[in-house]
């Protein structure tokens, strides 16, 4: 298993998109548009690669001023959910967004991931609001 940056418009971040359509948007009978997926230019997308190039967990992170960067769409392949992957993920975009100069992350997650993220040491900000159709948590940390 490798995680690692992949390249905005390669063949591995359109893998990624990929993924993210499965496990996160085709649940919700919703699609990526053309426009949401042609602003993530100025993001940086994680992958996680499995020992045949596939990708089995990713992610996005959207830098939101110069000390602060938002995570989005954290997807881990149904397959390999439960095993400790997307904390392995996490944990590394933590790290990655550190060494890129950012101070604080935060994220937009579903309810049913607050737990994963209060584990991690997220701190929950504000109430619950609606995002995409589902109720979602503002968490945040300090890197």
């Amino acid at each position: 298993m490798i995680i690692k940056e992949v390249t905005f418009g390669t063949e591995e971040q359109k893998k990624t998109i990929a993924l993210r359509d499965k496990v996160l948007r085709q649940p919700l009978q919703l699609q990526f548009s053309e426009e949401e997926l042609e602003n993530e230019f100025d993001s940086y997308h994680l992958a996680a690669l499995n020992e045949d190039d596939e990708v089995v967990a990713c992610l996005v992170l959207k830098p939101v001023s110069g000390t602060e960067v938002k995570m989005r769409q954290v997807a881990v392949e149904e397959t390999q959910q439960g095993k400790g992957l997307g904390q392995l993920l996490v944990n590394f975009a933590e790290f990655f967004a550190a060494d890129h100069g950012f101070e604080l992350i935060q994220a937009h997650v579903r309810e049913t991931a607050l737990d994963f993220y209060l584990k991690l040491d997220y701190k929950q900000e504000g109430e619950q609001f609606e995002e995409i159709g589902i109720p979602h948590y503002k968490v945040i940390k300090n890197l």
